[in-house]
Formats: structure tokens, C-alpha cells, sequence
């Protein structure tokens, strides 16, 4: 079959054009292959008939060859498919019932009009099913008209014997119904093959996809660091600096001492200044261990998604103070009202990957000005459901970005550093991973929100 194919692919393809798809280019050769193959059969017909002297009767299958070359120059011509379609499917419809009619009915040419199937299958190229049940009836009224007619036509009987009236029922069987096994095979091995590439696309989507997404978490990820080694970089620098200072005033402590110079009143000066220089480094450190502590639990949650025991608030507030770099750029404000005493059973780097993509994507195109910037974050239980509200007072989003903002690639910032991901990735982490939903809220006079919708089957029971 393929080989077949290969050798009448230049035939095949005469309808083509480099704007159709694969599933138009299989139905163009569906119906080409039908009109040769039932070309093969009037030619086999007509020539059977012209060795009877069946003149009138061979015109009928001939004329089929003629009108269906015709209309294949026709398609190639034009590329019109749509009206050569229905020129065949009408010809391969009513002419074998012509040709029956002048062979003397249906049992003295064999039941010929049995050809008149192939325009049913030939139907199914319209990719239309009111179009294929509409031949399908005029398939029907045609058998009708053919037995009602068939008293008419024995004037043509030419008298065959029984035994060739039998030949010519096997051959229009075996011819009927290899051509229609022969369709039918193309058809349910194209569609195969068709699946099977659909398939392997859709497999390699996948893989591209979960690198993309892979790749969005590591520059997630790569945006938390940065912003967390510039938050240490302070802390540490006034360590280093106080410490500096420090060494300073003992030295001048010791100075003075070995001087015999060393005054009560510049001892405990010294105390002093040595003490409020420690307390600040301590702060400071203090302040630099929290930053490690929560960079670690964030970080480690986004690169292994383990299912886990988690305190929701104090979670998010690790999460707030790790993105305080970025945060502080837009002088955002974080109030984090979540219900204290919700303790969940789930994967804290989902949500930590979801609130981290919200809150960058407010930074990056939701406030326009350097102050005044609020992120609110809440909970609420309803009925059996976990809503966790998340809501800006940003510019907002028109009514066309609120359709694409979830789709892949989109983005408002093309060419300035937006993947056009972070708000899918949220999606499908909220949908597939969490088993949720995600709203959309426009908030009133401007801003925009969102709300998490969860199962409270997360919650810890």
C-alpha cells in the first residue's frame, strides 16, 4: 500500500497547497484514490462492454473516466476541493445507476448501482455529518428509483446466462468491497499515523514545556538568591565596619593605658561606643540569620516538591522577607493577614512558586509608582473550600490581557525580560498540582487579584 502510494503520490497531491494542513491533504487523496479506483472499475466495465457490442451501456462507464480526468484537471487548475468534492461524489453517486439501468436492471447487469456506495464513503471527506446523512439519503432514494425502474430496464437485457450473471455479482462484490476496504484502510491507517505524530508532538511539548517551566523556577529561584545575597551584603557590611570600629576604640583604650593617658570619663566612653557598636552588629546579624533561615526553607521547598506539614502565615511571611530586595525596589508593602492557625498538608514549594510568580509579576507590571504600592494577602474557609485572596492596588489589567493572562508566552513586557510563562506556570501549578481553581479579581478603583481556590483537604487535619 505504501509503495502504491509513493507511485501515485504526484496524483495524490494534485489538489495540495503549501498552506494546507495534513488532515485536508488526507482528504484530498481520500477522494482522488476513490475516483481512480473506481476509474480502474468503469474501464474494466467498458471494456467488457464494448466486447459485447454494449455501446450505449460502455459510454456510461467511459464517460465516468472522462468527467472524473476532467475534474481532476479541474482541481489541479484551480485547487478549488471544495466544488470537485461534490462533482465526483455526485458522478460516483448517479452514473452506476445509469449503467444498471442500460445493462437491463439490477440482477442482468449484477447488481452494478452497488458502486453507488463509494459516493457514501467518498462523502466522508466533506468532514461534515449533515452533509454525509444528505448523500446518504440520496444514496437510499437512488436504490428506491433503481427497484422501482427495474421493470423498465429489462428491455436492455441482452439475455446473459445465469452463470455470467453470477460472474458479474461476484466481481461487483469483490470490487465494491475491496475499494471500500482499501478506503477504509487508507483512512484508519492515516488516522493512525496522524496520532501517532500527534502523539510524539505532544510528548515533545511536554518535555519542552517542563524544561521551560524548569527553567522559569531556576530564574524564580536565581531572582530569590540575588535579592537575598544584596539583603546579607548590608548586615555583613556593617558587621565588618563595626567591628573595624571596635578594634579601633580598644586600641585606643590600650594606647591610652600603656600611656599612663587612660581617663575614667574616656574609659567609659569607649565602653559605651563599644557597646552600641555590638549591639548593632548583633541586630544586624540577627536580622541576616532570619534572611539564611527563611532563604533555606523557601529555596529547598521550591527545588523538591515534598508533600509536608507547614504553617501557612509564618510560610508566607518567610517568603515575604526572602523577596524584600525586590519588594523594596517598588516600595511594596506585604500585609499578611492569613488565618494564623491554618496548618497545612501539602507541598509548600507549590506555593511558595505560585505566591513568588504573584508577587514579581505585581513588582514588574503592576506598580507604576515608587510608593504607595500594597500586596494584600488573606484567607477565607467556605463550605469545603480554602480561598487564599491575593490582591494589588496596581494599574490593573484591560479586559483583552485578563483573557490571555494565563496563556503560555504571553506578555506585556516582550523584549524587555518577560518569558510570558510566570502566570501559566501559576496556573497550571494551582490546577494540576493542587487540584484547584484560579479567579481573577478586578479590584475597585484599580488593581487586580486573584483567588486560589483549594479543597480543604489540604488543611491538616
Amino acid at each position: 500500500m505504501t509503495i502504491l502510494f509513493s507511485f501515485l503520490e504526484p496524483i495524490l497531491s494534485i489538489a495540495d497547497t503549501p498552506t494546507d494542513s495534513q488532515e485536508i491533504k488526507r482528504q484530498h487523496i481520500f477522494l482522488i484514490y476513490m475516483g481512480l479506483l473506481m476509474s480502474l472499475g468503469g474501464l474494466l466495465w467498458g471494456t467488457l462492454c464494448i466486447l459485447h457490442e454494449l455501446y450505449l451501456p460502455a459510454a456510461i462507464p467511459f464517460g465516468y473516466i472522462l468527467i472524473t480526468t476532467l475534474n481532476f484537471l479541474f482541481l489541479y487548475k484551480t485547487k478549488n476541493f471544495a466544488i470537485a468534492q461534490n462533482i465526483q461524489i455526485f458522478i460516483s453517486l448517479i452514473l452506476p445507476f445509469f449503467f444498471q439501468y442500460f445493462l437491463g436492471g439490477f440482477v442482468a447487469s449484477g447488481g452494478n448501482v452497488l458502486w453507488s456506495v463509494l459516493a457514501v464513503f467518498g462523502s466522508f471527506t466533506l468532514r461534515n455529518k449533515r452533509a454525509s446523512i444528505i448523500w446518504l439519503i440520496h444514496f437510499v432514494l437512488i436504490m428506491i428509483l433503481s427497484g422501482l425502474t427495474d421493470p423498465m430496464a429489462k428491455e436492455y437485457d441482452i439475455g446473459l446466462s445465469e452463470s455470467y450473471i453470477t460472474f458479474f455479482f461476484v466481481i461487483n462484490f469483490i470490487l465494491t468491497v475491496s475499494i471500500i476496504f482499501s478506503l477504509f484502510y487508507y483512512f484508519v491507517s492515516s488516522e493512525d499515523s496522524a496520532r501517532k505524530k500527534l502523539e510524539d508532538s505532544l510528548e515533545e511539548l511536554k518535555f519542552t514545556q517542563n524544561k521551560l517551566i524548569a527553567s522559569e523556577k531556576m530564574a524564580s529561584l536565581g531572582a530569590l538568591v540575588s535579592g537575598v545575597a544584596h539583603e546579607i551584603n548590608t548586615p555583613l557590611g556593617v558587621g565588618l565596619s563595626g567591628v573595624s570600629q571596635i578594634r579601633h576604640e580598644v586600641t585606643k583604650i590600650e594606647s591610652n593605658y600603656k600611656g599612663e593617658a587612660l581617663t575614667e570619663e574616656a574609659l567609659v566612653a569607649s565602653i559605651e561606643t563599644i557597646l552600641k557598636l555590638t549591639q548593632t552588629i548583633n541586630d544586624r546579624l540577627i536580622n541576616a540569620v532570619d534572611l539564611v533561615k527563611s532563604f533555606k526553607s523557601i529555596s529547598v521547598d521550591q527545588h523538591f516538591e515534598d508533600k509536608r506539614e507547614f504553617h501557612l502565615k509564618k510560610y508566607m511571611d518567610d517568603l515575604i522577607l526572602s523577596l524584600q530586595n525586590h519588594t523594596k525596589s517598588k516600595q511594596v508593602s506585604i500585609n499578611n493577614t492569613i488565618d494564623d492557625s491554618i496548618v497545612l498538608n501539602s507541598f509548600p514549594g507549590i506555593f511558595s512558586q505560585i505566591v513568588t510568580n504573584l508577587i514579581l509579576n505585581s513588582v514588574v507590571h503592576a506598580f507604576e509608582n515608587s510608593e504607595g504600592n500594597v500586596i494584600d494577602l488573606t484567607t477565607n474557609i467556605k463550605d469545603e473550600d480554602l480561598i487564599i485572596s491575593y490582591r494589588d492596588n496596581g494599574c490593573g489589567i484591560s479586559d483583552e490581557i485578563e483573557k490571555k493572562i494565563f496563556d503560555p508566552f504571553f506578555t506585556t513586557k516582550r523584549g524587555q525580560g518577560g518569558s510570558g510563562l510566570g502566570m501559566n506556570i501559576v496556573y497550571n501549578l494551582v490546577t494540576q498540582k493542587l487540584d484547584g481553581s484560579i479567579n481573577i479579581v478586578k479590584v475597585s478603583p484599580h488593581g487586580l487579584g486573584f483567588d486560589i481556590i483549594l479543597t480543604t483537604s489540604h488543611i491538616k487535619a
